[in-house]
């Protein structure tokens, strides 16, 4: 028994042995392969000298969008996560499969073949990141693929006039700087770029990703040089700025209504409206913190944060002028200013005022201030005596002193008129100034919000 397992496992360890024999054979006969395919291919290769193979090299260039870090609208730079995918031809790379063990393609660093000499025309960075640092791929036919991502920093024009709710698009211009469109054509894989594998964005909806190859001809040089020019259009989501700057100032605006409602006697009118517009700065503030000092055009949300400023100190103005006419005090207001601020304009703002009494009743009113105070003047016989106890006296001094309380209304009737006359307008203009921030607020903040589209 013991015997036969044994032999069993002889058995399959033999097995085991020739099997990988067997593998190790292949292995070795497979480098082996790849070492004499090397050799064929690089003993007198020079990776610094352009393929000339009977005309320009043609490389074809396709992008793909990964992502978009950052659009830094201050400065201006487009920051984005790109896949960028080579092919060219190479009459130098080519060999016969058969010969090499049915190898077809062959994977080896940069630095052993010729890579073109991709430039991002518009880049703020030193170097085009990871052009010299993966490995591409040689076909037997001579064809080269080069698939490598990159970070791209480019220059991108920043239009912010419909901030929030604004388009970009940004050029990524791609070409040679050492060849001449005679040794080196540059064209596009395809017209639309490759937006598949796109991570979403917080900001920025992508929109499209367009491919076009121009030729242009410079001061420098005769020949022409072909690029290939990436337009990459993006949309921004204006929902964060909408909840937390537009409506947040659009409520700040209509508190500054909410003064006029406050009396005059409450000493704050003017404080609200000075607060007011010191939040209105601080938005404004925040948005210029976000966007570029263009002068090619105003942002729309810059003209709607200055008209608020504009209408919140026309409240300031309006407010110091209601409180001015409200104290001006005893001196008696002009028949026509009466005539035309009170009563006209009282129908106009539908303010119901009490008109003011006539001459004859405020002389009446006089009059009889006058006969009540007679009733209490105090007897010449009291005066003359002499030999009065101090409780005596009560009576008199008593006396004296409702005698200058009746004489006070008696004078103060005509003063108490002119006070209303004066309250009444300075309500009246209230009222009216309120109405034209109303129209104005709501007619220009429409015509504003028109431009975005909305």
């Amino acid at each position: 028994m013991i015997r036969m397992e044994e032999k069993r496992y002889f058995g399959i360890s033999g097995i085991v042995c020739l099997f990988s024999i067997f593998i190790n054979g292949i292995a070795g006969q497979t480098t082996a392969n790849q070492q004499a395919l090397h050799t064929h291919l690089f003993t007198s290769y020079d990776a610094g000298e352009k393929p000339y193979c009977g005309g320009a090299v043609n490389v074809t260039l396709d992008l793909a969008l990964r992502q978009v870090i950052d659009l830094d609208e201050p400065q201006q730079i487009l920051r984005a996560n790109v896949w960028v995918r080579l092919k060219w031809q190479d009459c130098r790379l080519t060999w016969t499969p058969s010969s090499f063990g049915g190898i077809s393609n062959f994977i080896v660093p940069y630095k052993y073949i010729w890579i073109p000499d991709l430039t991002l025309y518009d880049s703020v960075s030193d170097d085009f990141v990871g052009l010299k640092e993966y490995r591409p791929n040689i076909y037997s036919d001579g064809t080269v693929y080069y698939n490598f991502p990159s970070v791209l920093e480019s220059i991108c024009a920043v239009d912010v006039e419909k901030f929030p709710y604004d388009e970009q698009t940004c050029k990524l211009l791609f070409g040679s700087w050492a060849y001449h469109g005679l040794d080196m054509d540059l064209q596009y894989k395809n017209p639309q770029g490759d937006l598949s594998s796109a991570v979403t964005n917080v900001e920025w909806t992508y929109i499209s990703l367009k491919a076009e190859r121009h030729v242009l001809y410079y001061g420098c040089c005769p020949e022409p040089y072909p690029d290939v020019t990436y337009y990459l259009k993006l949309k921004r989501k204006p929902q964060f700025y909408l909840i937390n700057l537009i409506v947040p100032s659009m409520l700040i605006t209509v508190m500054a209504a909410l003064g006029y409602y406050l009396p005059v006697e409450s000493g704050e009118k003017v404080s609200l409206q000075i607060t007011v517009m010191l939040s209105l700065a601080v938005f404004q503030l925040l948005v210029a913190d976000k966007l570029p000092p263009s002068a090619d055009a105003t942002p729309i949300i810059a003209t709607y944060f200055n008209f608020s400023l504009f209408l919140v100190g026309l409240a300031c103005v309006m407010a110091v002028v209601v409180i001015a006419i409200h104290y001006q005090g005893n001196r008696r207001m002009p028949d026509w200013l009466y005539s035309i601020g009170v009563l006209k304009l009282s129908y106009i703002t539908c303010v119901h005022i009490e008109n003011r009494p006539s001459a004859d009743d405020r002389k009446t009113t006089a009059d009889l201030f006058a006969v009540k105070s007679q009733n209490h003047k105090v007897s010449p016989a009291i005066k003359t005596k002499s030999n009065l106890t101090l409780l005596d006296l009560e009576p008199v001094v008593t006396a004296e002193k409702k005698n200058n309380e009746q004489k006070d209304p008696v004078d103060a009737a005509p003063k108490r008129v002119n006070q209303d006359d004066w309250r009444k307008l300075a309500l009246i203009v209230d009222r009216l100034a309120f109405y034209l921030f109303m129209i104005v607020g709501v007619v220009g903040t429409s015509i504003i919000f028109s431009k975005f589209g909305m």
